[in-house]
């Protein structure tokens, strides 16, 4: 019966688990209740209003299913209660593979999860947001069945893995930290072996592999089946093949992507930067308290390993630059920076055999830090949302004066395509620096540049929906010659008289003289 069957699921669910569970979704309905509950799109979500989201051609052949369950409509309260939901399962999941048992611990690691800027900037790309949250569930789980061990958790955790990478390749990042977060606190904490530290990294990476290469292989297979290929996006077409392999340039950036992310490059001295320098550096003093009591280097290699694996997580982090050095790394793929923040996190309940006084100014310390984090980056949340209203009413109104002058182009009525040459000033932003950067938020206008590359005019689209039109952009080789004549170089930029014209059956829309 299924009381029977809810009966028996309750009494195996830890309380840990319901207060990081019921933190992540409280906060996080919070933190982004003016997202899911206004219409606060950018360009992409003009283009994606409705669209299956087939990116096969991006390497993303399970992102169609993982959008599936909210329908192919970008739906902010529902897309943003599911990515909530699959929030706050990967939290728990996180609560797991440390053996979280105290409940202050597991609600920072619920809250954290919830406002964490990779999240802000996944809600503002709303109509993808709870495929990429899944893929972060995911993620988590992997890491969990690989720190639990055994054939068959391994097994399956190849097989989450190989979904996390065909929802969005950067999720990776998120296992990776997490088990390399796992192993440092096996060494401090749980007194494991050298020999054993290794095996289990050693099981680590080849499942990550097995993933990978299941991933790619199953990519290739519905290449050749449905007769496509992939697109020159962020180099993905040849990352696969480390054909631009560089070791010097993957330390390098990694290292310069850590000190951004953290410390937004030293260029301004704010709250976010400053709550950052004291969480790394209680971090760093704590472990190195915990390394000296537990005395890590006794023998002296276990403490080698140790440093290895502190000095791997910038690395683990930004994995992907193993792959394609000139990758753009932005927020939306930097979600496995949490794994810092899980870290100090999860010294509120280790080391509690200090003195009393040392014990309680740590957890103090740990509690009051983290919550100034979470409100810090509640406000950023916030203030994107904000930043994203303007953004769009500005560009309403714009599209609004465009429309009202394509209809008082003479001809413009027989027409049913339209050019696009250049974009209006400041579109080309896809990121707003509040810090840290909020990638899919911008201070200008939301109506961007057409993009041949993957096939999306963003003002095609907004006169289609908003306006009742039913233009299609040109592109390729014969919008390259219309572009040639001179009649359209002579043209004006907007919003002079003679921006819009009509050649043959196509609207001619000069925004400006930058035609790339």
């Amino acid at each position: 019966m299924p009381e029977t069957a809810f009966a028996k699921i309750r009494s195996k669910v830890k309380q840990p688990w319901v207060i990081c569970f019921g933190t992540t979704l409280l906060l996080g309905i919070l933190a982004h209740l003016y997202k899911l509950t206004n219409w606060l799109p950018n360009w992409d979500s003009l283009v994606f209003r409705y669209d299956a989201q087939n990116m096969t051609h991006l390497g993303r052949w399970f992102l169609s299913v993982a959008c599936g369950f909210s329908s192919y409509y970008e739906l902010p309260w529902l897309s943003g209660i599911l990515c909530l939901i699959f929030l706050a399962l990967g939290a728990v999941c996180i609560c797991e593979i440390f053996s979280v048992q105290k409940n202050i611990t597991a609600a920072l690691i619920g809250g954290i999860t919830a406002v964490f800027p990779t999240v802000t900037s996944t809600l503002t790309y709303c109509y993808v947001a709870d495929g990429y949250c899944m893929a972060f569930f995911f993620s988590c789980l992997a890491a969990l069945l690989l720190v639990k061990g055994g054939t068959r958790n391994n097994a399956v955790a190849v097989l989450l893995i190989t979904l996390s990478f065909a929802i969005y390749q950067a999720y990776i990042t998120v296992t990776v930290i997490l088990v390399l977060v796992s192993l440092i606190d096996d060494l401090l904490f749980q007194a494991k072996a050298a020999a054993a530290s290794l095996k289990k990294a050693g099981t680590y990476i080849l499942c990550g592999i097995l993933g990978g290469a299941l991933y790619y292989g199953i990519l290739q297979l519905i290449l050749t089946l449905s007769g496509n290929a992939l697109l020159d996006y962020q180099g993905i077409e040849n990352a696969m093949s480390l054909s631009g392999l560089s070791i010097y340039e993957f330390l390098y950036k990694s290292v310069h992507l850590f000190l951004d992310v953290f410390f937004d490059s030293f260029e301004q001295v704010n709250l976010y930067v400053i709550l950052n320098c004291c969480m790394l550096a209680a971090t760093a003093l704590l472990m190195l308290v915990a390394a000296l009591r537990t005395h890590i280097f006794t023998p002296w290699y276990r403490g080698v390993l140790l440093l290895l694996y502190v000095a791997a997580t910038p690395f683990g982090a930004s994995l992907l630059y193993l792959i394609n050095p000139s990758l753009d790394y932005h927020n939306l793929m930097r979600m496995g920076y949490i794994g810092y923040y899980i870290l100090f996190i999860l010294f509120y309940e280790r080391m509690s055999d200090l003195p009393p006084k040392v014990h309680i100014t740590k957890a103090w310390g740990i509690l009051l830090t983290t919550v100034l984090v979470i409100a810090n980056m509640t406000v950023i949340a916030n203030v994107s949302y904000h930043k994203l209203q303007m953004s769009y009413e500005k560009s309403y109104g714009t599209l609004l004066r465009i429309t009202d002058r394509i209809e008082q182009t003479e001809g413009s009525e027989n027409c049913d395509r339209i050019l696009v040459i250049g974009a209006l000033e400041g579109s080309k932003a896809y990121f707003v620096n509040l810090p840290p950067e909020i990638t899919g938020v911008t201070d200008s206008y939301i109506l961007r540049a057409d993009d041949a590359v993957v096939g999306q005019s963003v003002l095609c689209s907004a006169l289609n929906d908003y306006c009742g039109k039913n233009y299609t952009f040109l592109s390729g080789a014969e919008a390259d010659t219309l572009k040639g004549t001179p009649a359209v170089q002579s043209m004006p930029c907007w919003p002079r008289n003679g921006c819009i014209q009509i050649q043959k059956d196509v609207i001619i829309i000069k925004l400006s003289e930058n035609v790339e």
